[in-house]
């Protein structure tokens, strides 16, 4: 299944909670990162094998030195028998050797690619090991970022409604003063018009 297909169905899995979901991002890059575990005890064989076949080389070519050297000994002794046998091993012993040799380049151009493929595995799941990481962080920053946000407009709207709140006391005491002020004007009046009639 592509990524598109894993969108998809995180998408459908948000949207549909009681509908059986496909494993998390963190259940892949866990499945990764023991499938790279695999690799790289597949890899650590393949290069104890290319250990054993270049030791079996030396082996091979130690041999064949010490054929050439009785073969030599045998012919210093005009042992026409025992050198040609000896020779014949050796010939026998270099095609051993040179099918040992092929085989040892070939599981180390098999090797090669193997660590190859698994560095370029082990790049891509640790860039969606790093990408997730990075999406958590942004996610994170988002959530804080839009809590600052709402708290900030609370304290705004609280601010407003306290210089409401100032706004009505201040009319509110601008009335009363208003009041005050008429009826003090009134009582000022009735006043005059109690001395006028009884002069």
């Amino acid at each position: 299944m592509g990524i598109l297909g894993r969108l998809k169905g995180w998408l459908q899995a948000a949207e549909e909670p009681n509908r059986t979901t496909e494993p998390s991002f963190e259940t892949y890059l866990e499945s990764a990162g023991e499938r790279l575990r695999e690799f790289a005890v597949i890899i650590s064989k393949l290069e104890s094998e290319l250990l054993t076949v270049r030791d079996r080389v030396r082996g091979q070519e130690r041999q064949l030195v010490r054929l050439r050297g009785e073969a030599e000994a045998a012919a210093a002794r005009q042992d026409a028998g025992a050198a040609r046998s000896h020779l014949e091993r050796e010939f026998e012993g270099r095609s051993q050797l040179a099918v040992m040799i092929q085989q040892a380049e070939s599981m180390e151009a098999s090797l090669l690619q193997t660590k190859q493929r698994f560095a370029s595995f082990k790049q891509a799941v640790d860039e969606a090991g790093a990408k997730r990481d990075m999406l958590l962080l942004r996610k994170l920053h988002a959530s804080a970022e839009l809590e600052a946000s709402k708290l900030i407009s609370g304290q705004q709207a609280e601010g407003g409604l306290e210089q409401l709140r100032q706004e009505a006391l201040e009319a509110e005491s601008r009335a009363e003063l208003a009041r005050a002020a008429s009826s003090d004007a009134i009582d000022e009046e009735i006043e005059k018009l109690l001395r006028s009639k009884q002069q």
